[in-house]
C-alpha cells in the first residue's frame, strides 16, 4: 500500500482520517467525470464503533467541501487497486482484493449501497466465442490487420503502446481518468515485473490498436485473462474476438480447459455472461456509494 499511495499526488485533494485501529483517506479527483468526491486506501479494524466514528468524519469533511455523496473503495481511479471482494473470500487470484468478509458487512451497515459490481469466473474455453473465432482471425487477416505474439521482456517493450490503447479505449469508463505514463509504469506495472506476461497485439497499417493481455496465476492451476483493449474506432470491427481466439489457443496449448476473466464490470454495456455450463468458480467485488444527507 505504501507504494500505491504515490498515487495521490495527483489528487486534487486528499486527507487521511484515523479511530483506533481504522484508517481511510478522503480522496477529491476532479478529472473523474462520475464520481469525485471518494474514499480509498481503507482499514478497518474489527471494531464497528470505531470504523462508525471514522465514516463519520470521512463523510463530514466531505460535506463541507461541497460534496453530496462518497464512493468507494476507490484509490484515486480505476489504475489502481480499488473495490472489495463480496464473495468467495477464500479463492486467491491476481492480483486481488483480500478484505475479510466484514469490510462489507460493515459498510453496508453504514448505509452505503453497491455501485458498480465486478467479478471474475473461469470460463470454459470450448465456448461460442472461440468457436467463430478462428474463421474471424482469418477474416481480419484478409482485411489487412496482423496479429503479433509477445511473451515475458518482449511484452514490457510494448509498454508505451498498451498504455496509448488503454487511454483511448478506457476513456470515459466508469470511475477512469487518465494518469501520467512514469505513473502507470512505477505504479501499475509494478505488480506483474514477478510474472511472465503473454500478450497479443491487433495492428493496421503497422499502427497497434488492440491487446489482450494474460499469465498463469501465481496461486494454481489457472490462466488469468486479465486486461484487453481495443481503440475505439476499431472497436466494432470484431478485432476483440479475434485478440480473443489467439489467447484462448495459446491457453489451450498450454494445457488448460479453462480461463480466468478477471474484474469483468457487471454494469458496462459491453459486459456479457455465458451459459451456466460454460462459467465456473466467480468471485464477485462492489464500489460502494452514500448519499450524503
Amino acid at each position: 500500500m505504501e507504494k500505491e499511495l504515490q498515487i495521490l499526488a495527483l489528487a486534487d485533494y486528499y486527507e487521511q482520517f484515523s479511530v483506533n485501529g481504522c484508517s481511510a483517506y478522503l480522496i477529491i479527483n476532479k478529472k473523474m467525470n462520475d464520481h469525485q468526491c471518494l474514499f480509498g486506501f481503507t482499514q478497518l479494524s474489527e471494531n464497528f464503533d470505531d470504523a462508525k466514528a471514522m465514516f463519520s468524519e470521512i463523510e463530514k469533511r466531505a460535506k463541507e467541501l461541497g460534496y453530496k455523496e462518497l464512493v468507494g473503495p476507490v484509490n484515486y481511479c480505476s489504475w489502481m487497486s480499488y473495490r472489495w471482494a463480496i464473495s468467495n473470500y477464500e479463492t486467491r487470484l491476481f492480483p486481488d482484493c483480500t478484505n475479510p468478509p466484514f469490510y462489507v458487512d460493515y459498510i453496508r451497515q453504514l448505509g452505503y449501497r453497491e455501485l458498480y459490481t465486478y467479478r471474475s469466473a473461469r470460463i470454459d474455453i470450448n465456448n461460442p466465442l472461440y468457436a467463430v473465432g478462428e474463421q474471424l482471425l482469418k477474416q481480419k487477416i484478409d482485411e489487412g490487420f496482423t496479429f503479433e505474439f509477445y511473451k515475458g521482456e518482449s511484452a514490457y517493450a510494448l509498454a508505451q503502446d498498451v498504455f496509448s490503447i488503454s487511454q483511448e479505449a478506457f476513456a470515459g469508463s466508469y470511475l477512469y481518468c487518465d494518469i501520467p505514463k512514469e505513473y502507470f509504469e512505477k505504479l501499475y506495472l509494478s505488480w506483474t515485473k514477478n510474472i511472465e506476461l503473454i500478450m497479443y497485439v491487433a495492428f493496421y497499417k503497422g499502427e497497434p490498436v488492440g491487446y489482450v493481455m494474460g499469465y498463469d496465476s501465481p496461486y494454481g492451476d489457472c490462466f488469468i485473462s486479465k486486461t484487453s483493449a481495443v481503440k475505439p474506432e476499431f472497436q466494432k470491427h470484431k478485432i476483440y474476438t479475434a485478440l480473443l481466439y489467439l489467447g484462448c489457443k495459446y491457453v489451450i496449448d498450454m494445457g488448460y480447459k479453462d480461463m480466468m476473466y478477471h474484474f469483468q464490470c457487471e454494469q458496462k454495456d459491453s459486459f456479457r455472461r455465458f451459459e451456466k455450463n460454460i462459467e465456473s468458480n466467480e468471485k464477485r467485488y462492489a464500489v460502494f456509494i452514500k448519499e450524503l444527507i
